[in-house]
């Protein structure tokens, strides 16, 4: 967890459980299909690496450069016409893994290297076998107030913020205080300030909020996921167009994921910053909002630069 030295490991032997009713334990999602996987009759270790095969799986396609910018340049057009205010576009990087990786190294690289963020790792023969290190809260439970961040916009040091990296992050905090307005009693938002994620900095506004009596954490959950910051304006649609463009499947990229009610953790993180380990490859799955002034080749070198958190520890 962000901000803690203690890591905790969940094993079971059954597999996952989908879109059930349990409201505590340890849950992720896929963007795709918006499947909602939970750990069921696990045991719970702290501070101790399991002794497992990582389960393998088939390496998804690279993406090209030629092609990115032609889809990046196809989406900013569709978005001057008035079809979107906002798309996030990815892509996969590939990674020759090497006989010397190490997945439980990698896991202790990524904790000590990224302090602030959610490092995990997942395996499972479903899924196969991911990990991660996320910057970005997506829902905090802490008794009955809740928080949750706005954060879009991306820039390297000593680069100033473009109107472009402003107004992306000013969608998204417009897009959730919309949805958090009629289920909320009270909320309160946060002036945008830096978060350093790694060799990025990030706009980010804090969000806190309390639920109406009627309402709960799941039912802010199925409004709110997935955010503009990870989707676009408006969400299904810009989903459709992500599906139709991207010559990929994200799968647990850019779902939530997080325990709930787990060692009094009650946080869902978007799923960022992470890689499948695949049988030969490391594929590394990374995004960027494109608005209506972007520029491509400039959203390429933002993924390239959103890459330095996984490739500054392999």
């Amino acid at each position: 967890m962000p901000n803690e030295s203690d890591s905790y490991c969940l094993t079971s032997q059954l597999p996952f459980l989908k879109n059930s009713d349990n409201k505590e334990g340890f849950f992720f999602s896929e963007f795709e299909n918006g499947t909602i996987y939970s750990i069921q009759d696990y045991e719970t270790k702290v501070n101790s690496w399991p002794n497992f095969v990582p389960f393998g799986s088939s390496t998804p396609i690279a993406t090209e450069k030629e092609d990115y910018l032609e889809k990046a340049t196809e989406i900013t057009s569709q978005i001057k016409t008035g079809g979107f205010k906002k798309v996030v576009f990815s892509k996969v990087k590939l990674i020759e893994k090497g006989n010397e990786f190490n997945l439980e190294k990698t896991f202790n690289s990524l904790c000590n290297a990224h302090p602030k963020a959610f490092v995990y790792c997942i395996s499972s023969e479903e899924t196969g076998t991911w990990m991660g290190a996320s910057p970005e809260l997506l829902i905090q439970k802490e008794s009955a107030q809740f928080k949750t961040v706005s954060l879009a916009g991306t820039r390297i040091e000593n680069t100033p913020w473009t109107n472009k990296e402003i107004q992306e992050q000013q969608v998204v905090t417009d897009y959730i205080t919309e949805i958090i307005k009629p289920l909320s009693s009270s909320y309160e938002i946060s002036k945008p300030y830096d978060l350093q994620a790694g060799k990025v900095i990030h706009l980010k506004s804090d969000i806190y909020f309390s639920l109406k009596q009627e309402f709960d954490l799941w039912n802010l959950l199925e409004k709110i996921n997935p955010t503009p910051a990870v989707c676009g304006i408006p969400m299904q649609k810009a989903k459709q167009l992500i599906a139709a463009l991207e010559n990929h499947n994200r799968e647990l990229y850019t779902g939530f994921i997080g325990p709930m009610g787990i060692n009094n953790h009650h946080s869902l993180f978007v799923n960022l910053r992470n890689m499948k380990i695949c049988n030969s490859h490391l594929a590394l799955f990374l995004g960027g909002g494109i608005m209506r002034d972007s520029i491509p080749i400039n959203e390429w070198d933002e993924t390239e630069n959103k890459a330095s958190t996984l490739l500054s520890i392999l």
